[in-house]
């Protein structure tokens, strides 16, 4: 009767390298797969507010945020606000790529992090706050920021440089609306693009001020591969690559945007050119 013989080490070596072989190919494409699931619920996140937006400027006369009406002091922070009654859920804000919280990190700068304004529950909170931070009994937070030039403005900003009244958008009854931003991937609640603000010059940023290099870096992140998702002010939803931002028109300002930078920073090299 013989003995049954076991593997050898030879043999035992030759598959742990098939198995690590077949990890190594499969990785990259599971990678790709839970990228492109993390795609499909953010553009589907996007389309649902696409239908609000649209029935919230059907029930004031086709505009969106009159800020002569708003409370609040931050035209960028107003539809947090102003929308809740119609989203009533803080998830629907949330982009799945976002997995990084303000509340969990020891500061705010980084493409997946998502606006988290429970820090200030820790905090002392002046009465004023609570106007725009506190929604529905609890602090809002959530990944996805508006266009605050599509909005009715306030007669405050005649005579404004900066937030200048002319430069907004009155209306959702625009021509060639699908060049205009409306809601979408962002690192804070909104802010004033300009397409003449520069690229930040590192993948790790957070909100950046109204002085250079400018606002439209809180849409600039590296979040779907060097992209972002956006909802456009014909209530279309598409991916817009890190460059092409600087070619959309977010303002009556901008015109038809097209003017890109002179040099882009290095971890955006790698971009699509538009």
């Amino acid at each position: 009767m013989h003995k049954r013989k076991g593997f050898t080490l030879i043999e035992l070596l030759v598959v742990i390298a098939i198995i690590a072989l077949l990890m190594a190919i499969l990785m990259p494409a599971l990678k790709r797969a839970k990228d492109q699931a993390k795609d499909v619920v953010c553009q589907s996140n996007l389309r649902h507010w696409g239908i609000m937006f649209n029935m919230y400027s059907g029930d004031f006369d086709d505009k969106l945020m009159d800020m002569n009406e708003y409370n609040g002091n931050w035209m960028s922070h107003a539809w947090v606000t102003l929308m809740y009654p119609y989203y009533r859920t803080f998830d629907i804000c949330m982009c799945p790529s976002a997995i990084y919280e303000w509340s969990k990190m020891v500061n705010y700068s980084h493409p997946l992090a998502a606006w988290d304004f429970r820090i200030l529950e820790d905090d002392l909170i002046i009465e004023e706050f609570d106007t725009y931070y506190l929604v529905g009994n609890e602090y809002a937070y959530g990944s996805y920021g508006k266009n605050p030039w599509v909005s009715e403005p306030s007669t405050d900003s005649i005579g404004d440089d900066f937030y200048s009244y002319k430069n907004y958008f009155q209306t959702v009854l625009i021509k060639n609306a699908s060049r205009t931003p409306l809601f979408g991937d962002c690192n804070y609640t909104g802010g004033f693009p300009h397409v003449h603000d520069e690229p930040v010059e590192t993948w790790l940023h957070g909100p950046v001020d109204l002085t250079p290099p400018g606002e439209i870096n809180r849409w600039n992140l590296d979040r779907h591969n060097l992209s972002v998702n956006l909802l456009f002010l014909d209530y279309s939803v598409r991916k817009v690559g890190l460059k092409q931002l600087w070619q959309l028109r977010w303002s009556k300002e901008d015109g038809w945007g097209n003017l890109d930078p002179v040099e882009w920073p290095e971890w955006m090299r790698n971009a699509k050119n538009y």
